[in-house]
């Protein structure tokens, strides 16, 4: 720009203009030598910040020059705002905070709630601090993602789109409906959005008596020792009876039933069935094929107490068919996804887990409560829900956890309004922190990691629970029952017997008795 030779004149009126910092403006005022002929240029570097924040516009001489074609090189721009207040917004994602919201940010503890916005804090106090401009912060309980576009103020969202604040302290992810609402920056953190529930041993609870073998198995074992009683009965009743005492009822139950199942469970026989050579044969043949059963059954016991099970729950679609429930962490964050996503696996989820259950939204302590109870999944942060885990769970419960991706975890930016004149400031410094390691540093302290599982490979056996071997419990009980049921039948039908044998008949001629 050319200024002639009216230096204040020019000057107060580009001071009045709107010049910010992504402005790039050189001033030429004409000067003369005492020689007519000689002509000689003032340059000057015409410089601002913010000016709607109180930015002033500045002048600074780079140098006097005979030539246009000789201007001086401008030095960079300069790295400080003249500290001007910018302003800024932040939500307390609607959790409760017993002290002063300032303390939280301050904070050198583990986070135990909403924690994206501590680590960006920390981030924008280095910036304050390297580029001199004061910070205003607009303290809102929301995001309210679901105002977008209705010109709205409410919550962060709002009150940077309707340009209220310069930048959010809070961050979220690009997504194609905010990127017409504000500016961003470059990554500052990455979300880690998982669902986090306990693997159970065993996909089949109620009764791990049944494991390994599946249903097809025990139906074939089944079919083919009731076989094997079959023939016994049959070979008994060829067999010549030379015990007298045994009525055939018994024999059966016994030298069948009784051998058969002695066989299964490899009890051996406590007297001679028959002396048939044919039932000889069967039963050595049952005898070695219930072995070869028994030592793959009697593997997997073994291996069920000294090894952890293999995680087999690792989908969505596996999660939907098991019989665990779910819960997600009551943020507007998630009821954002969930009327946004067009995945079928996530609505899916939604409706059939989700809904239905009256746990489906709760907070993260209630949330990480259900996962210790076992047979919950909790959609959450992970970053500060792992300092939950860490200090509530003890090592065996973080060895069966075990985390499920339900949306793409996608990088958080630090937004800015549309069209700011601080975004490339703000984007160079943050690069800087990012590459000196001073990032890295505050997304250890807020994004805490996923805790190992402490399980030593050497002395480690896993622990059998009276609930894992509640079937062995329930069948003894159930025959104890069924033992006294019929014991009490036994003793009635003695009872009455002896009663009806015992009763005079009061029918006859006087006198007249039973001799038997």
């Amino acid at each position: 720009m050319f200024g002639g030779k009216h230096y204040e004149q020019v000057t107060c009126l580009l001071a009045e203009q709107n010049i910010n910092y992504d402005s790039s403006v050189t001033l030429l005022f004409d000067g003369y030598e005492p020689d007519p002929v000689a002509v000689r240029y003032e340059v000057y570097a015409v410089q601002g910040t913010v000016k709607r924040r109180g930015g002033r516009v500045t002048f600074e001489l780079l140098g006097i020059v005979s030539s246009l074609k000789d201007l001086p090189r401008r030095d960079p721009l300069q790295r400080e705002l003249g500290g001007i207040e910018l302003r800024t917004a932040l939500t307390t994602a609607n959790t409760h905070q017993p002290r002063p919201f300032i303390e939280k940010l301050t904070s050198v503890k583990k986070p135990k709630s909403y924690s994206s916005v501590t680590h960006c804090y920390q981030l924008v106090k280095l910036l304050q601090r390297k580029l001199n401009f004061k910070l205003v912060m607009f303290l809102t309980s929301d995001w309210r993602f679901d105002l977008i576009g209705q010109n709205s103020s409410h919550g962060v969202v709002g009150q940077v789109e309707t340009r209220l604040v310069d930048f959010s302290i809070t961050p979220f992810a690009i997504t194609p409906e905010r990127i017409a609402i504000c500016d961003f920056t470059i990554e500052v953190g990455h979300g880690t959005f998982y669902t986090v529930f306990r693997h159970p041993k065993s996909l089949n609870e109620n009764n791990i008596f049944l494991l390994p073998f599946e249903t097809s198995l025990w139906i074939a074992i089944c079919l083919t020792f009731g076989a094997a009683a079959l023939i016994i009965s049959i070979s008994i009743l060829c067999t010549p009876r030379t015990d007298r005492a045994r009525s055939f009822i018994d024999r059966l139950g016994e030298d069948s039933l009784l051998c058969t199942v002695g066989i299964v469970c490899q009890q051996g026989l406590h007297h001679r069935v028959t002396m048939l050579t044919s039932i000889k044969i069967l039963l050595l043949i049952a005898m070695v094929s219930s072995m070869l059963l028994v030592q793959f059954y009697s593997t997997f016991i073994v291996g069920y107490q000294l090894i952890m099970p293999p995680k087999t729950i690792n989908t969505l679609e596996k999660l939907m068919d098991s019989d665990i429930k779910m819960s997600v962490e009551n943020l507007s964050y998630q009821y954002d996804f969930f009327h946004r996503t067009k995945s079928p696996e996530a609505l899916r989820l939604y409706e059939t887990k989700i809904l239905p259950n009256k746990y489906g939204f709760v907070n993260l302590t209630f949330g990480m409560q259900l996962v210790k109870r076992g047979g919950y999944a909790f959609h959450c942060e992970t970053s500060y829900g792992n300092a939950l885990i860490i200090d509530t769970f003890t090592d065996r419960e973080i060895c069966e956890l075990q985390q499920l991706q339900l949306y793409p975890q996608r990088p958080v930016h630090l937004p800015m309004v549309k069209g700011s004149p601080l975004r490339e400031l703000f984007k160079v410094n943050l690069q800087l922190l990012k590459e000196r390691g001073l990032m890295a540093y505050h997304h250890s302290r807020s994004y805490i990691p996923r805790p190992k599982c402490n399980r030593q490979s050497n002395n480690h056996t896993e622990p059998i629970q009276l609930t894992d071997v509640k079937f062995a419990f329930l069948l003894l009980a159930a025959g104890m029952a069924a033992s006294v049921a019929a014991l009490l039948w036994e003793c009635g039908c003695v009872r009455l017997r002896h009663w009806w044998l015992q009763t005079p008949v009061t029918t006859g001629p006087e006198g007249f008795v039973w001799l038997n």
